[in-house]
């Protein structure tokens, strides 16, 4: 993962955007990477450690936005934004080939995750109970960022026409290099 290393200390505002990616591990043990196709950042008295293993701003906003097709690879589902500013899509198709939509809200909560409720079944389709189990296991499982900087705290998700923004902020917001990161709870690598 690519970390910002400015050439000079910055007492401004300094912005950043680059690629970024999270990880949700499912209770199976698989993994599944989730790309964020773009993270922009705005950093606010930033500066770097003397080997440049890492680099600290006083405080820091990101704006995430994740598409739904890398959504629908991780989950295994096929999902577009639902109705309402904050219900997603999901489109599955029974085993007589008939299409049923489930829908699902999305939002933050504690842990830095991007938590699935309200998950519900619409159409004139009825899905089978079993499908219903299946589909409401894989909205169970919260999505949990890895990388996320020490300091940013998810805030909010909103769905979008392409996919979900999340917004994160914080104050005294540690980035560090990949081989100077270590494993911290809220799934850093």
């Amino acid at each position: 993962m690519y970390r910002p290393r400015p050439e000079h200390d910055c007492d401004q505002e300094c912005e950043f955007s680059y690629s970024y990616s999270y990880s949700h591990e499912p209770a199976d043990g698989s993994d599944r990477r989730l790309p964020v196709t773009v993270l922009a950042l705005r950093m606010d008295g930033l500066t770097k450690s003397d080997d440049d293993s890492e680099a600290r701003a006083r405080s820091a906003e990101a704006t995430v936005f994740l598409s739904y097709a890398d959504l629908s690879d991780a989950l295994g589902l096929e999902l577009t934004r639902g109705y309402g500013s904050d219900r997603i899509r999901a489109l599955v198709l029974t085993t007589l080939g008939f299409e049923v939509t489930a829908t699902t809200t999305v939002s933050a909560a504690s842990g830095n995750r991007v938590i699935f409720k309200d998950f519900k079944v619409a159409g004139r389709v009825a899905l089978p109970e079993a499908g219903e189990t299946l589909l409401g296991q894989v909205f169970a499982e919260p999505i949990a960022p890895r990388n996320i900087p020490d300091g940013l705290r998810l805030r909010s998700v909103t769905t979008r026409e392409q996919g979900l923004t999340a917004h994160f902020s914080g104050k005294s917001v540690t980035f560090r290099r990949d081989d100077a990161r270590d494993t911290s709870s809220n799934g850093s690598a």
